[in-house]
This record gives structure tokens, C-alpha cells and sequence, in this order.
């Protein structure tokens, strides 16, 4: 578990998380006795108080925490998601363990302590040894002493302990892990008749009043939200730049300056052609894979152009009707062992066969060319822009203070603009509160809400920081809330109708083809109907031309082979009616490779929701009391 731990990993929700590796805890520290007593109580478990001040801090580091993982985070998305609720829950179980812990005479000695302190990577030298001062600088980069600190981390080795104890009972025999492996990795073939709902689409008619009524009862999913637009003056480098007043010289110099930045590195452009091949295939299909690349060199030995025998072999689908076209790209783009062969490959030439963790390629190299510089005309208009942009950007916030200078007076942005000289104040389509306007995509989900909620021709009283600059608006219109007429949706509607229509149509006459299979061996009226087979399937796959449906991989899977199944199934365009041609289980080979993996992996499943089942019986019997809901709410 401490290997986990020093990996960075998370177990059960409990993280640390070095690095600058900096360290962040997500759960209360320094919850001893004399802390318990202090300040507004939020919950107690077991009669033992959680403060409000605890509850508040630990609240603290969570969001700070979750807000470094992900910024763009909003106040929205952690309510609906209960944030509080789920610190509130660490807490809680991290008591319980801890008490649990207690009683059953699990600690952490010192000595543990130290250890395990001086193998966290973040504390180390670059000789990764412990570096005492470099513990105390990681520590007062956050805010914590090392009483706070080893305080904690000797919970957490605690915890670790008894995760490791409670979950240790959990380990599957080999013969319980090969009966997994055989269920999860064994493969199915499955016959079926098909019957498409667009085959009984012409005898299913639908009228306006079913149209007109399906409306009624379905305004919901037409309902259009509230829109708005807004006139936006955007004060950014990009705006107030005037490349025409930098001169050619500015442009020589800043070339010559900056030509590392120009620098163009070896590039092939490229055609090949993939025969897909697992790392962990079987022998059978390594040798398939080989003779279609034999097939394929076959071809072109006998003339065929090499886009042509891409079109007709290569398995990546991007290449499929491109004729294997993989366009320029430099180094670093492939993976190393088909970048090494591409770029050695004269242009003109078909490499041998190469092998990646795709499968087998072969590629043929049309043209390349050599390392050097972009030419100063090639860039010059680039430069001019950058140089432009740069000085736009020493004005920029003092024409936004005159802009602001000039609208607190009454004028509106168009007025403002004008008497300045800035950009021609522009127009945005309608936007909602969620997506906001079209012609401005990095507008925060705080920043467009603000917008939307401005009153009709109220501008921003404060700018909008946007694109290294700043907007200001003005809401110009807005829709409220309404429903799509029908005569809009009225095509889709008995589109929708019609299938409806016609899939009962087909579900019926599967239906009375299987009860007639199921009596007489024969389709109803003697009918025959094409029996197809499918490629094989795993349990976790799509069923070959079907699409996705558990209960017939369920069902089949668990039934006999050539056996109708005794219901009819919705497939992707219809119904079907299904029988198992075949199961094949992974081969020994195959199980004595991925033995170990699956070992491990089962042992760490079977662990989890072991302690997760006693963490559940823990609660079950705890006392546990929310004294203070307030502190939940949002």
C-alpha cells in the first residue's frame, strides 16, 4: 500500500499528492481530543464531535485541491456534484477507521513514521536520499509544521494498515482467477435472421392528428432556452495591433534575433499500409496477419500502385480510401519503431515489413525534406503581426481606460469606439446561458453567465479579461424561454412515428417466425430467410453489425449452440431473432501470459470491495449524527 501511496496513487479516495511534486491532503489533520472540543459542531460519530472549524478547513484544501486538478471547476458544478456532502463523508469514514484502528491495536511506531517519511520522493536530494531541509521547505510551501504533518501522514500509514489487514482474507486461487479470465476473455459467434424495421415502413401510415398529438406530449424535448446577444468591443493586442507601421528593418532584426524559433526539423511525408496485430496475439493470428502482408507485397510486386493496395488492405481506418496518406510529419509524431524505418527509407522507396504495437506496416516514402530555417520572406508577415501585437500591447490598458472614461459619460460602445479609434464594435448571434456566444469559445462559464444576465442595454460595469486583453459588452436583445413550432419539427416527428410504426411490425412478424420455429422447425408460411453469422465477440464487445445489447450477449453467452433464443431482440435497425453457433475460450498460451496480470488485478478488485463491505458495515453500526446541515448548504 505504500508503494501506492508513494506512487501518488488514490485508495479509496484518500490522496497524497507530491510535486512540485506539492503536497495536498484531502482529509482533517491534527482531529485529536483537544482540537474536538473547540468551535460549532457539524457532525459526531460515535459521540465524537467534527468541528466546524475542521469541517471548514479540510473543506478548504479539497477545493484548492480539486481546483489545481481541474480549473476550470465552477461553484455549479461542485454543488450538483454535493461537494461538501463528500468531504463531510471522508471525514466521517476517516474517524470511524481510526477508532476501528484503535480497537484492534493498529499504530504507527516512530521509527514506521520516519521511514516512510524519508522515502517520499518529494523530501529527497537529487541523489534521492532525504534531504531534512528540503522537507521543511516542501512543508512551508504548504502552510504546514512538521507536527501537522506527521501527524497526518502517521493517520494515513494507519489507514494503510488496516486496508492492508481487512483486505489480506481476499486472494483468489489460480483455478478462481482462470474461471474469470475464461468468462471475461471467451469469444462468441452468433447466427441470426434479421428483420429491418424498413422493410415494414410502407405499410405504416401516420396521420396529422397522431403527429400533432405526439407534440403535445413531447414539448419537452422542444423546448428552446432563453437567448441573447450582445455588441462586444474587444481591447486586445491582436485588435489594436497596426502591422502596415512596423517596418522592414524591425522585421530583419527580429528574424535574425529570434531565428532559433524559425528552425525546421527533418519532416518525410508519407503512405503505409497496417495489418492490425495485438501485442499479446496468439501464434494462429500472427500468422494470418502475416500472410495479408504477404498478400499485400504480392500486389505490389506485381505492379499495383502502392495507394491502390493500401485501398484494398491497409486496417487503419484513417488510411482506408486515402490510399494509406499519412501527410507530412517530423520526429517525435510516430511511434519510434516505424519513425526509425521511415526515416531512413529513401524518397521513392517501400520499406521492409515494420513492427509497432499496431501490427505490421509498410511504408512508402514520397518525398522528404532536410533540417534548415524558414526563409524571412516565408515568415515576414508573421513577424510583422507579433511585432505589431507587442507594442499593442504597452497601450492596451490605456485605451481601455479611455474607453471606460468615454462610456461612463453615456456614450455607448459604438461611440466609444469611434472617438478612440478602436476596433468597429461587432454583433454576436444569439447564445444561451450554458453555451454561450459562438464568436467568443474562451469565455468562462462564469463570464458568460454574467453576460447573459446583464438587463437590455446594460453594459459590463466591469471589463471582461479576454484573449490577453479585455471585452466590453452591451446586451442588445433577448428571447425568452419557448417551444420549437411544430411546423419545424413536424418532418422529424412522424420520421420518429413511422419507425415507431414499423419496428412493432417487425418485432410481430419475428415474434410469429420464432413460435413457429419453436413448433414446426420452419419460418411462418414456410418462409425462408437468410441465417447470418457474425465475426466472434467477447462480452465486453459490440455484436458484429447488431451494435450494443447486454441482454442478448447475456442470453447467449448462457445458451446452448443452435438453440433459438426464446425471445426476440431491438438491434440497431430492428429486431432479430438469434441462436450461439459458437464459444471458444482463451487459448492456455494466452492465459499463461496474462496469468500474473490477471492475478494481481483480481486480488486488488476482490480487496476493494471487501473493505469497502466492512467501511459499509462500520457505518451500519456507527452513531452518526449531522448536527449541523447549514454547513452543507451551498
Amino acid at each position: 500500500m505504500l508503494d501506492v501511496l508513494r506512487k501518488g496513487a488514490q485508495s479509496w479516495g484518500i490522496k497524497v499528492i507530491f510535486g512540485i511534486i506539492i503536497a495536498v491532503f484531502v482529509l482533517a489533520f491534527g482531529m485529536d481530543k483537544s482540537q474536538k472540543g473547540a468551535g460549532h459542531v457539524v457532525a459526531t460519530v460515535n459521540g465524537d464531535p467534527i468541528s466546524l472549524k475542521q469541517f471548514q478547513e479540510t473543506l478548504q484544501r479539497n477545493m484548492e485541491t480539486a481546483r489545481r486538478q481541474n480549473p476550470g471547476l465552477t461553484p455549479e458544478f461542485l454543488a450538483q456534484i454535493r461537494f461538501k456532502e463528500q468531504v463531510l463523508n471522508q471525514m466521517i469514514t476517516q474517524e470511524l477507521i481510526l477508532h476501528k484502528a484503535a480497537e484492534l491495536g493498529i499504530s504507527v511506531s516512530r521509527e514506521e513514521l520516519a521511514r516512510e517519511i524519508h522515502l517520499v520522493p518529494a523530501f529527497q536530494n537529487e541523489k534521492q536520499v532525504f534531504d531534512p531541509q528540503q522537507y521543511t521547505t516542501v512543508l512551508q510551501a504548504n502552510n504546514l509544521t512538521p507536527g501537522q504533518f506527521e501527524s497526518d501522514f502517521m493517520r494515513r500509514l494507519i489507514m494503510e494498515k488496516i486496508e492492508r489487514y481487512i483486505s489480506l482474507p481476499a486472494q483468489l486461487t489460480e483455478a478462481q482467477a482462470r474461471e474469470y479470465y475464461t468468462f471475461g476473455q471467451s469469444t462468441a459467434t452468433l447466427s441470426y435472421i434479421s428483420y429491418p424495421w424498413k422493410h415494414y415502413a410502407d405499410q405504416v401510415s401516420v396521420t396529422n392528428e397522431e403527429i400533432q398529438a405526439y407534440y403535445e406530449s413531447h414539448k419537452a424535448q422542444y423546448a428552446l432556452p432563453a437567448q441573447a446577444r450582445i455588441a462586444y468591443l474587444l481591447i486586445t493586442p491582436a485588435t489594436l495591433a497596426v502591422p502596415g507601421t512596423v517596418s522592414d528593418a524591425a522585421i530583419s532584426a527580429y528574424y535574425d534575433a529570434r531565428k532559433e524559433n524559425f528552425k525546421i526539423e527533418e519532416q518525410v511525408k508519407a503512405r503505409h499500409i497496417l495489418i492490425r496485430l495485438a501485442n499479446d496475439a496468439s501464434e494462429t493470428e500472427e500468422n494470418a496477419a502475416k500472410e495479408k502482408l504477404a498478400a499485400a507485397q504480392a500486389s505490389l510486386a506485381k505492379g499495383m500502385t502502392f495507394e491502390d493496395v493500401a485501398n484494398a488492405y491497409t486496417e487503419d481506418p484513417s488510411g482506408a480510401g486515402t490510399g494509406g496518406e499519412l501527410g507530412w510529419f517530423g520526429k517525435g509524431r510516430m511511434v519510434p519503431e516505424f519513425e526509425d524505418v521511415a526515416f531512413a527509407t529513401p524518397a521513392g522507396q517501400i520499406s521492409e515489413p515494420v513492427r509497432t504495437v499496431f501490427g505490421f506496416h509498410l511504408i512508402k516514402v514520397e518525398e522528404t525534406k532536410a533540417p534548415g530555417y524558414q526563409s524571412l520572406d516565408d515568415v515576414k508577415d508573421v513577424i510583422r503581426q507579433t511585432i505589431a501585437e507587442d507594442s499593442a500591447a504597452d497601450s492596451l490598458q490605456d485605451h481601455l481606460d479611455q474607453a471606460l472614461e468615454v462610456i461612463l459619460t453615456g456614450a455607448d460602445l459604438a461611440q466609444a469606439a469611434k472617438s478612440l479609434n478602436l476596433p468597429e464594435v461587432s454583433q454576436s448571434s444569439f447564445f444561451t446561458r450554458a453555451a454561450g456566444p459562438q464568436e467568443l469559445p474562451a469565455l468562462t462559464p462564469e463570464q458568460r453567465g454574467s453576460l447573459f444576465d446583464l438587463a437590455i442595454n446594460a453594459t459590463v460595469q466591469n471589463p471582461v479579461t479576454y484573449a490577453d486583453g479585455y471585452l466590453l459588452a452591451t446586451k442588445t436583445e433577448e428571447k425568452p424561454e419557448s417551444t420549437t413550432p411544430l411546423a419545424e419539427v413536424h418532418d422529424t416527428i412522424r420520421a420518429t412515428l413511422l419507425e415507431e410504426g414499423a419496428l412493432v411490425l417487425a418485432k410481430k412478424a419475428a415474434d410469429t417466425d420464432l413460435n413457429a420455429l419453436n413448433s414446426t422447425g420452419t419460418l411462418a408460411n414456410g418462409q425462408h430467410a437468410a441465417v447470418v453469422t457474425t465475426e466472434p465477440f467477447s462480452r465486453q464487445d459490440n455484436i458484429p453489425d447488431l451494435g450494443m445489447n447486454p441482454a442478448l450477449t447475456n442470453a447467449l453467452f448462457s445458451s446452448a449452440p443452435d438453440t433459438w433464443l426464446p425471445v426476440s431482440y431491438n438491434v440497431v435497425d430492428g429486431y432479430v431473432l438469434a441462436r450461439l453457433a459458437s464459444i471458444t475460450p482463451p487459448a492456455d498460451e494466452n492465459w499463461d501470459k496474462d496469468k500474473e496480470l490477471w492475478m494481481t488485478s483480481l486480488n486488488q478488485r476482490a480487496g476493494q470491495e471487501l473493505f469497502e463491505a466492512f467501511l459499509g458495515e462500520l457505518r451500519a453500526k456507527a452513531q452518526i449524527q449531522i448536527v449541523n446541515p447549514q454547513a452543507l448548504e451551498n
